[in-house]
């Protein structure tokens, strides 16, 4: 995602939940999502083997 896609990503968002920051808050919150979309390519980059399990899930 480009940085003004996320930055306009952000915005909206930031509209939808009634939220109100300035200009350098809002560059931040778009650097920040940069930055954790860049992890999430990295760890998804990895393809996983056909016999992979899920992890289990914890149900009391």
């Amino acid at each position: 995602m480009s940085e003004t896609t996320m930055e306009h990503y952000v915005r909206a968002a930031l509209a939808l939940q009634g939220y109100a920051f300035d200009e350098q808050h809002i560059a931040e919150i778009a650097l920040q999502f940069s930055r954790i979309a860049t992890i999430a390519e990295a760890v998804l980059s990895v393809p996983l083997p056909p016999d992979a399990e899920p992890a289990p899930v914890y149900r009391p």
